[in-house]
This record gives structure tokens, sequence and C-alpha cells, in this order.
């Protein structure tokens, strides 16, 4: 927008013009009828355009202040909101007590209760299993008595002697086989009781092991708790300064406002100086208006020419000078809302301030789901991670899905439809973008394709994988090392200098320079690399050094337009730039995205986080302190489960 002042001067100047046209209208009234009905004419035309340019100027003016009230809305809540959480700390000494004091009652009452009252169990048990070895022991000697009948039976010397011994064994036969009958019933008898004595020392061991569990899931939680305890002087710090920013914009707002209200007086003060020329020169139109007519009568071959007066009065209404639809307004304070603070000169990453737009998305009956991965999983831990992510929107009426992978890969739909299959959706269903072929795509032409860089006297040595060629020079020093893909196409270069790798250029599919890294010969560290757009234009430049990562984002003119000092920021910012509005975030718990501003800056998107054993904790940390709000988030196992619905009230937690 132009600036308020330089509009002002310009329709000054215009005023100053006006006049000097209207002095010369005056002294060629006498003879010149034409000329002087053209210059009222343009005297008037050129007011009311000076008039319409004001209104336009007010205009935006007054956009800018309703823009710098909406900019402003929620400052003051954002302060309160920071205050509280330092003011009202979480009680984490009360909740680590009570988490102890729980542990404390389970190891001295309930687990001794649960084994005292195993004991009587187990004795019984016992006292049982003697009982029965004494069964079967007489049962053992009753089927010895029986033996011996039978024995002494079967030695019989013919039928009259087996006859007679039968005869006067038969009593003792029965006794025994009662005997027997009634042993065996008893021994059934306890085999019974020791059956139901041991389901009830089992129900009491169950009982015992799910006391120790949740004695595991308490202290899990009493560690979270007190690892958030360690963490809340660098929150309480983080929150000052926060609002010490939100109490400078506040300032920054409230100063633009009043400049805005001086430069909307200032064109109100012009308006006005217009319209009382536009009254003034009315009579100077009737003037000439009466000139003209009588210089027409003095040549009655000539046409009468319209008069300024007739013209005004002949015009619509819109077309003549109106009083301003403005009006002084007395200063209001603006609400509070955060804006982004103007870089400054000397800031090394500044870049042109501007509102992140989202891309727009269909409007659905819910918010759209945006899946956040480093890479297309491939171990079996992130691969059923994704799936169940995949499978829990499949069940909530998900049918347009969102992938995001922000690691430097290329895209392998077969992978990605091994990775869906069972899951009773199409891979079509599904946009998956990289981060790092999003960088690099542009509307200009492509650039040629690649070309390797050997030399004449080079020459090929065998190697064990079939896939990679190694040239030599004249000496057998190793110069470069070629790489294929499966296709044929060469996939990775590796330049020596010679017999140290000094650099690597990664093709890709289409056959151009995708990544070149620059390589220390001395330490074998990768020094930069340098990322390129498909006709050739750099778009990416990492920097490596003992200080760490320096990342500048190149536009298509090689201006910086984002510097940035981590990976993880590098995502968050282009995730920024391109998650859809309203969406639901799904990514892994890591805490570097997670809580980049360039993130929460888009105050559109919820975060949904999916908390591991190893990365819940500083992240669970974050959420009880109040760095980092989510509606929601996915758990890997039952005792995060469990700690979760505990720690974090009002959150919904589901398990993958």
């Amino acid at each position: 927008m132009m600036n308020a002042q330089d509009e002002l001067n310009q329709i000054e100047a215009t005023l100053h013009q006006l006049a000097q046209e209207r002095e010369r209208a005056t002294q060629h009234m006498g003879s010149q009828a034409d000329q002087l009905q053209r210059a009222a004419d343009k005297f008037e035309q050129t007011l009311q355009a000076a008039s319409e340019k004001i209104d336009d100027q007010l205009d935006r003016l007054n956009k800018l202040a309703d823009a710098n009230q909406q900019a402003g809305a929620g400052l003051s809540d954002d302060i309160a909101g920071d205050q509280q959480a330092i003011d009202e700390p979480p009680d984490f000494d009360g909740q680590i007590t009570a988490l102890q004091d729980k542990i404390d009652d389970i190891n001295r009452t309930t687990i001794p209760d649960q084994q005292q009252a195993l004991q009587p169990l187990l004795n019984e048990q016992k006292d049982q299993r003697h009982q029965q070895a004494l069964l079967q022991d007489k049962l053992k000697d009753i089927v010895a008595q029986e033996n011996e009948i039978a024995i002494k039976i079967r030695k019989a010397k013919n039928l009259h002697d087996m006859i007679a011994i039968t005869a006067d064994e038969q009593g003792n036969i029965d006794d025994l086989r009662n005997e027997r009958e009634d042993l065996t019933g008893q021994i059934d008898d306890i085999k019974a009781t020791l059956q139901d004595g041991q389901a009830d020392i089992n129900d009491v061991n169950k009982q015992i092991e799910a006391a120790r569990d949740q004695i595991k899931t308490w202290d899990t939680q009493r560690g979270q708790l007190e690892e958030a305890k360690r963490r809340r002087p660098a929150q309480v710090a983080r929150l000052k300064s926060h609002i010490a920013q939100l109490e400078k914009r506040q300032e920054e707002l409230s100063k633009m406002a009043d400049a805005i209200d001086r430069q909307r007086q200032k064109a109100q003060d012009t308006q006005n100086t217009l319209s009382a020329q536009m009254a003034a020169i009315q009579p100077l139109l009737n003037v000439l208006s009466k000139d003209v007519a009588g210089m027409d009568t003095l040549d009655s071959t000539k046409t009468k020419p319209v008069s300024p007066a007739a013209a005004v009065s002949s015009r619509p209404a819109a077309s003549k000078p109106a009083p301003s639809r403005y009006h002084r307004a007395p200063v209001i304070p603006l609400p509070s809302t955060p804006v982004p603070a103007a870089p400054t000169s000397n800031d090394a990453t500044a870049r042109p301030s501007r509102q992140v737009t989202p891309p727009a998305v269909p409007v659905t009956g819910q918010r759209p789901a945006a899946i956040v991965f480093p890479m297309l999983p491939k171990d079996p831990a992130h691969i059923t991670m994704f799936r169940a992510v995949v499978n829990h929107l499949l069940q909530a009426g998900e049918h347009q899905f969102r992938l995001y992978t922000t690691a430097y890969e290329e895209e392998d739909q077969n992978r990605l439809k091994r990775l869906l299959d069972g899951l009773h959706i199409e891979v079509s269903a599904l946009t998956w973008t990289n981060m790092y072929t999003a960088l690099r795509q542009t509307d200009r032409p492509a650039a040629a394709p690649a070309q390797l860089n050997l030399q004449p006297d080079w020459h090929t040595q065998p190697t064990p994988d079939n896939s990679t060629v190694e040239y030599l020079d004249s000496h057998n020093q190793l110069m470069a090392r070629v790489q294929y893909r499966t296709t044929g196409q060469v996939r990775l270069v590796t330049y020596f200098n010679p017999g140290e790798a000094e650099r690597r250029d990664f093709w890709d599919l289409a056959g151009h320079i995708a990544v070149t890294q620059s390589i220390n010969t001395a330490t074998g560290h990768v020094t930069n690399e340098n990322f390129y757009r498909t006709d050739g234009t750099v778009v990416l430049i990492k920097e490596y050094s003992e200080g760490g990562e320096h990342i500048h984002v190149l536009d298509e003119q090689r201006n910086v337009v984002q510097e940035l000092d981590s990976d993880a920021a590098l995502a968050a910012w282009w995730l920024g730039e391109n998650l859809p509005a309203d969406s639901n975030v799904i990514a892994e718990a890591n805490a570097g995205l997670m809580l980049s501003t360039a993130l929460q800056e888009r105050s559109d998107l919820q975060l949904v986080p999916i908390l591991t054993a190893a990365t819940a904790p500083r992240l669970w940390a974050e959420i009880l302190g109040g760095q980092l709000t989510i509606p929601a988030a996915y758990v890997s196992d039952a005792n995060l489960l469990a700690a979760a619905q505990t720690t974090l009230p009002g959150i919904d937690v589901s398990t993958l």
C-alpha cells in the first residue's frame, strides 16, 4: 500500500494544479468558448477524481484499522493465560505424594493381605495332597492283595481247586473291591478339591499381579510428574519471555493504531478541503455557463455547446461530489491478539513478514487428517503404528488421507500399497507428499539430464555388488563409484580425490541431480548439501559445522526466504506452509517438531501426537506444564494409556 502521506502530498499537488487551471480558464473566458468549456469540465472532473482517490485511501485506512484490531483480538487473553499458568502451577508435589501413598498402601496392605489370604489355600492344598498320597498308598495295598488272590487262583492245579479257592476267597475279594471303590471315590473328591483350591490360588495370584501392575503404572506416572516438575523453572522462564513479547506486540499495535488514526484524520481533512473546493467552483461554473451562452448568441451558426452547469445537472448523482462518508472517530484501544513481530534489519534470519494462508480444503463434517512421519515406515514397530493410525481414521469415517514425510526419500507407491494391504483403502485415496520432492518442484522447464563426470583414461574394476561400478585412474586409484537402481538408472555417484570421497551426487528417477554432498576428505564428514529443483536451481543449502546445522531455503531467484537451524525446524516450517486448513495433524511425538513456532503459529491446526515410551517423557512434561495444548493423542501401550487417563484429563487418548 502506498504511504498515506505520499498520497496526501499528491492530492495537495493536484489541488494546486487545479487552482492554476482555474486561473487559465478565467483568462481565456473572453475569446475561447470551447477551450473554456473543456477547462471547466476538466477542473470539475479532476476534483471529482481527487475526491474518489481520497475515498479509496480512507477505505484502505479503515480496512487497515480493522485488520489491526482483528490482529490484536487475543493478546490480553494469551497474556492472562500465560500468567495463570505461572501463578497456578500444577500441584506436582501433591500428585507425586498421592501416587507414592497409593504405591505404599498397595505394598503395605493390599499385597500382604492377598499373600496372607493365599497361605491358607496353599496349606489346604498341601494337606489335600498328603491325604491323597495316603489314600493312594492304601489303594496300592488293596490292588496288591487282589493281585495275590488272583495269582493264588491262577496257580490252582485243576478246575476243581480253582473253584474251591475262589469260593474260599470270595468274601475277601468282595471286601477288597468295595474298599477299592471307596478309596477311588475319596481320591476323586480330593482331586476335585485340589482343582477348586488351585483355581482360588490362581485368582489370588492374579490379584497380586494386578496390584503389582498398578504399582508399575503409578510409578510411571510419578516419573513423568517428577520430570515435569524438573522442567517447570524452564517453562516458567519461557512463559515470562512470551509474556514480554506479547506486551511488546501490544505496544506496537497501539502505536500502529495511533499512526493509522493520524493518517485517517489527514485524509479526512483533505477530503473536507476538496469538498470546499467543489463548493467554491460552483459559482464559477455558473458564470462560465452564462458567458459561453452569450458567446453562442454572437454566432448562431455554431453548434451550441452544453454548459458546464448543464453538464453537472445532467450527470448521474453518483458522479457529483458527495459529503465524505468517513467521520473522525476516537481512538479505541484494540483487543489484544498475537501478531508476528516485524523482522529487524540486523536479524540474520529476517524475511518479509506475511500472513500464512493455509491451503484450501473441501468443507466436510469433520476436520481433515494429516499424517506426518519422517519417512514411509520400514521397521515393524513404525509399520504397525502407521497402519493402526490409518485403521483408527477409517473406523472414524475418514475416507481421504494426506500423508506427509519430511526426510529425504524417493516416493515408492508400491511400498505404500504394501503398507496399506488389508486396510480396505485404495492408494488413490491417500495423497503422499514428501517435503524434499515438493521443494524441488518448479513451473520452469526441466534441466537436461545429468551426465557422469568420467575421464577417458579411467577404467572399471569388478565389485561384489552387481549394481555398483567403480572407476580407477591409470594409477589404479579409485576415482568414482556409480550405484544403479534395479531399473538400470543411476542412483548415486561418489567422486574421490583420489581414494578419499569428496563429493556425492544423488540422482532422481528423471536423471537429474537432486542432491550434492561435499565431504571433508580428512574427516569423511559431510560439510554441506545442495538440493536442486528439477530445473537445476538451488532450493536448499545445508551447512554442517561443530556449531551445528545451518539451513537456507532459497526462492527461484536465489533469494534466501528462510533460515533454520535443524531438520526438525525445516520440517515444521514446511508443514506450517503446506498443511491444509483446520487439519488434525497426527505426528510422531518429536518435541522439536511439535513445539516449533512455525506450527504453533498455525492456530487452525490441532496437533495429535503419537506417544511412545521413548518419546513420551519430554512431551508429557510440556503438556502438563501448558507449553503444548493438544485435543487428543495416541499412545503405544496400555501402561501409557492408564498414565495418560490419570494425568492428562480432558484429552481424548486412544491406544494404537
